[in-house]
């Protein structure tokens, strides 16, 4: 039995960034020249971190969902975890506990994490043919500032990152973020930051980079329009990318699942097709999401894909604040100590994403950067007085210019 599959584009989009961020190789350096080489392949990556990785990452597409009801949303979960979990690095305290918490990792112990963040650059520094697949780290610090030992350890040798000095606020530094982020997305990302404020003390920035040819690429010839059906009812004319072949499917009641591989077949794109759009990412949890995957069998199916291509953009202080990260972006709260030898008070004050996706008859072309900014705390404030007139008062009105009070009275009945 053939059965025809067509699959709507934003749950493609959604679940393509849970894919396809769990993924990386981490090269430390600008652009493609005197990068050090990542770190020995282990045999195995701790099975722990592909847990956490699959619990943060549903919990942020359900969080940034929320503020973004009914729109196209393209993350790369594993992209803000990773340089998250550096930043959790130069916590200390509740602050700490609170980053790793939200991050996913349960009881997973800091050194443990950071051990399975270096494993997982060895082994995926090998994608196989027809895959290009690298991600890097760098960390932006104020000139004249001397990170803390322990932190540019961790940040170097288990994170691989570039580590750097500039002087935030001016021009220049936004730029070298920029063209940093540019060179290793092969300019999908042409621009992750506006500007800089001069209170940031430092900037801890990830770029991931994805390119992979379908195992089995579609005929361009067979690519033609039909409708895509949106969420309300209406349609629209699309092109959609048609072949029939053998893949990974599923179908249980109300969803239906299709796994497309690329190159040897060890990397994939995994779309989930519900009947129902409403409420569906919202019901999205780990757990369900890692027994569609263990579900799928390989049958000969009539495929349709919608092209795609579209960039996106996600501040995710606030989604990460829901998913219970609170401290670290309160001044006066936030404990990031460990980032500097002399700390000054600091918090965390932008986390922001940018992506690109595009899908087509030749496989799919993926990018993504994560910036974390941490800022200077101001000076704290005194909370303004509470002032209630519920008792009868004096009134006067005064002309300053000549200290002559023009009105004066005494209110004791307002009414």
């Amino acid at each position: 039995m053939i059965i025809p599959t067509i699959l709507r584009a934003p749950t493609a989009l959604l679940f393509l960034g849970l894919f396809l961020a769990a993924c990386g190789s981490t090269l430390p350096g600008p652009g493609n020249a005197g990068l050090a080489a990542p770190p020995p392949r282990p045999e195995s990556v701790n099975p722990e971190l592909a847990r956490a990785a699959d619990r943060f990452g549903v919990r942020l597409l359900r969080a940034v969902y929320a503020q973004r009801p009914g729109e196209n949303l393209f993350l790369s979960p594993a992209s803000a975890q990773v340089i998250l979990t550096l930043a959790a690095n130069g916590a200390r305290g509740e602050t700490q506990q609170e980053m790793l918490s939200a991050l996913g990792y349960g009881d997973m112990a800091l050194e443990a994490v950071n051990q399975g963040m270096r494993d997982l650059r060895g082994i995926m520094a090998h994608p196989g043919e027809k895959v290009e697949l690298t991600t890097a780290n760098a960390v932006w610090h104020q000139r004249g500032i001397t990170v803390a030992p322990d932190f540019l350890s961790v940040a170097t040798q288990q994170y691989g990152a570039q580590v750097s000095e500039t002087t935030f606020g001016q021009p220049a530094a936004a730029e070298a973020i920029n063209r940093w982020v540019s060179d290793q997305t092969r300019g999908r990302i042409p621009q992750l930051v506006d500007r800089t404020r001069e209170d940031d003390r430092m900037w801890l920035v990830n770029a991931l980079y994805f390119k992979g040819t379908w195992q089995q690429p579609f005929d361009p010839a067979l690519t033609s329009e039909r409708p895509f059906h949106l969420p309300g009812g209406a349609t629209r004319e699309i092109p959609f990318m048609h072949q029939t072949n053998g893949f990974g499917y599923l179908s249980e009641e109300g969803l239906t699942g299709v796994r497309l591989p690329y190159g040897q077949g060890d990397l994939a794109l995994y779309l989930f097709m519900p009947d129902e759009w409403e409420g569906f990412v919202e019901g999205l949890t780990p757990e369900r999401y890692a027994d569609w995957i263990a579900a799928m069998g390989h049958r000969r199916i009539q495929l349709a894909v919608p092209k795609v291509k579209l960039t996106d953009r996600a501040e995710l202080v606030e989604p990460l604040m829901a998913m219970g990260m609170q401290r670290a972006f309160v001044p006066g709260q936030a404990d990031l100590t460990g980032l500097f030898t002399d700390s000054p008070a600091l918090y965390i004050s932008r986390v922001i994403q940018k992506t690109f996706l595009e899908i087509n008859e030749e496989g799919t072309e993926a990018a993504a950067a994560t910036g974390v900014g941490v800022t200077l705390t101001s000076a704290p404030v005194d909370p303004p007085p509470v002032v209630v007139l519920d008792r009868p008062f004096l009134l006067a009105i005064r002309d300053d210019r000549t200290g002559i009070t023009l009105f004066l009275g005494a209110i004791v009945d307002p009414a």
